[in-house]
């Protein structure tokens, strides 16, 4: 009897565990015509990867800087850091970086969260608002950065994509202008997949 109960002690938390390590349900914004270009870009073995992008490109950058999370159905999760140059005289460079197994599970768990609180969901309409209501009736307001940076977040599977971009997000936020809840939970969405890379 107690071996039994031991099993079941081992066994219970392993298949919750599983479970858990399945690529979730998305509501994708959209359909690629082709499968993107990521899985030949990081040499994936596995075509069905749900691949997260966080990007961030500026003039003085002269490409863009991102960070790339793979999660796999049987739990893996791959981490790699990509720049893709303007130029074509210049190659991409991409470098894998190590996530422990028993780091998996945060991963997995930031992402189930995304999804479920509906975190994935933002007005793109809103992301790059640049006038406001001025102080005196009838007027506008308008404000522009020079050599701020482009942020970029895509998460995409085989054909299924979902893509935001916003400049300069932050000072936007800041000074209160229209779109600054939509800015705000595509700052708060990509922060949270970079606090785990930090971390893990």
């Amino acid at each position: 009897m107690k071996k039994v109960i031991v099993y079941l002690l081992i066994l219970i938390p392993l298949i919750s565990f599983s479970q858990n390590w399945q690529i979730p349900e998305i509501d994708w914004e959209g359909k690629t015509e082709t499968e993107n270009n990521y899985v030949e870009l990081l040499k994936l073995k596995d075509r069905n990867s749900l691949i997260v992008k966080i990007g961030y490109s500026s003039y003085w950058t002269k490409g863009q800087n991102s960070e790339f999370i793979v999660y796999q159905n049987g739990g893996k999760v791959k981490r790699f850091i990509v720049y893709q140059p303007n130029s074509t005289e210049f190659k991409t460079k991409v470098k894998r970086k190590r996530i422990k197994k028993k780091h998996y599970e945060y991963y997995w768990n930031y992402l189930r969260q995304c999804i479920t609180g509906n975190k994935l969901k933002i007005d793109k309409s809103k992301l790059n608002i640049t006038e406001k209501k001025g102080k005196e009736e009838g007027t506008v307001q308008s404000m522009s950065i020079s050599d701020g940076a482009n942020y970029h977040f895509q998460i995409c599977q085989g054909k299924n994509y979902i893509a935001y971009g916003s400049y300069e997000p932050k000072v936007y936020i800041e000074n209160e202008y229209p779109g600054s809840e939509e800015r705000q939970k595509l700052v708060d969405l990509m922060n949270g997949f970079e606090r785990l890379t930090e971390k893990y």
